[in-house]
């Protein structure tokens, strides 16, 4: 589990809008999901299937071997590729641990909890400011909600997935991109009306 990655940002002023709340007039609103624990799950040759049943099993999750996301209140299962998930969960320190323990024989576990930042983006001109980074189609018709991505943001590799319609996306990055990532939200989203909590 990791400090907040995005404290500047959270606590910095700047362009219209910084430090406003949902419903106030902020036209994104980022709200970085601190202290979680992430860890990749790469299910070995040939058994993918066994590896998403097992997985879902652990969990309480119907998960699939695609780039779907499966969801509760305790974790987000993540398809990042065939047979590879990136699997977001509560601050319990034996999360890892846990999935290697459940995945035996099946998959390699890799613990990503301070390797990851998390966030969630949403607001009503917040794909307008996507737009300006990400590079694949957003388009709701295209990209529905648990649908997952990897790809980049301003050149960031990013995993981004549609959590609901109203739009709201969640994003992962590596923490040692947080900085560039920030830089480019405030200039991107700045003009809409940024505001920046954390949970």
């Amino acid at each position: 589990m990791a400090d907040i990655a995005l404290a500047g940002l959270a606590h910095r002023g700047g362009y219209a809008g910084l430090g406003r709340r949902a419903g106030t007039g902020a036209g994104v609103l980022a709200v970085e999901r601190a202290g979680l624990a992430a860890a990749t799950v790469i299910a070995r040759r040939g058994k993918a299937g066994e590896a998403a049943a097992a997985l879902g099993r652990h969990l309480g999750l119907t998960v699939a071997d695609g780039s779907r996301r499966a969801a509760s209140s305790t974790a987000d299962v993540l398809g990042t590729g065939p047979g590879t998930w990136l699997v977001i969960g509560g601050e319990d320190r034996g999360f890892a641990a846990g999935l290697a323990a459940a995945l035996a024989g099946l998959a390699a576990i890799v613990d990503q909890s301070d390797g990851q930042a998390v966030l969630t983006l949403s607001g009503a001109r917040l794909p307008e400011v996507l737009e300006k980074g990400v590079r694949i189609d957003l388009d709701p018709a295209r990209f529905t909600p648990e649908d997952v991505a990897v790809t980049a943001v301003a050149h960031i590799g990013v995993t981004l997935w549609k959590i609901d319609a109203a739009p709201t996306f969640g994003l992962a990055l590596p923490r040692s991109y947080a900085a560039s990532f920030q830089h480019w939200l405030e200039a991107s989203a700045g003009p809409a009306g940024l505001s920046v909590e954390s949970d």
